[in-house]
Order: structure tokens, then sequence, then C-alpha cells
């Protein structure tokens, strides 16, 4: 007999949760086997719904250290901003520098 019968017949068996009649040894037999596979039906579900669990604390992991990282990546990148800003002001006064010295010579070969 297919599961989905089987299953239908111990529903009607159990109507109210209560026998509607006296049970027969076969009808035991079919409630036995209707019990196996709603227990085999019951453990596929849980185990897969462990392994659904494990998979989406597994994601959750990386997802969490991927936030970890792009944290440090963007203090990193705050400090690299930081560094351009410092090192543009430093070139700009040493081209200052290099003008006004260049300059200098030019005037000083000029007056030869």
């Amino acid at each position: 007999m297919k599961r989905v019968n089987l299953l239908l017949l111990v529903a009607g068996v159990f109507a109210g949760g209560v026998f509607a009649a006296p049970v027969e040894a076969k009808d035991l037999s079919l409630l036995q086997a209707a019990v196996t596979y709603a227990r085999e039906d019951m453990e596929k579900a849980k185990t897969g719904h462990e392994a659904n669990m494990q998979e989406a604390t597994r994601q959750q992991r990386i997802v969490d250290e991927r936030k970890k990282q792009l944290a440090e990546e963007s203090k990193q990148l705050e400090k690299a901003k930081s560094n351009t800003s410092a090192s543009q002001k430093r070139y700009l006064e040493a081209q200052k520098k290099y003008e006004k010295a260049q300059s200098a010579l030019d005037d000083a070969w000029g007056k030869k």
C-alpha cells in the first residue's frame, strides 16, 4: 500500500484521536506500518532541518567574518586617505620650494 494511502487510512481510523471502531489485527499491522513511515519521514525531515541549520550557522559565520574584514579595510582606507592628504600637502610645499629655488637659479644665470 502506498504511503499516502496508508497515512490517510490511519487518519480515518483515528478520527478525532479515538478509534472509530474496534481494531482488527490487520489494522494494527497497517497502523504500525503507518507509524514506521511517519517516524522515518520525521527523522528525514529532522536530519534535513539540522543540516539546514548548520549551513545557516556556517553562512552567518562567514558573513560576520566578512563584516569584520570590511570594517578593518574601511579603517585602512581612512588611514590611506589621511596619509594622502598629508603627502599632498608635503608635495605642494616641496613643489613651491623647488619652483622658488629654480626661479632664483634662473635669475642668477640671467644676470651673468
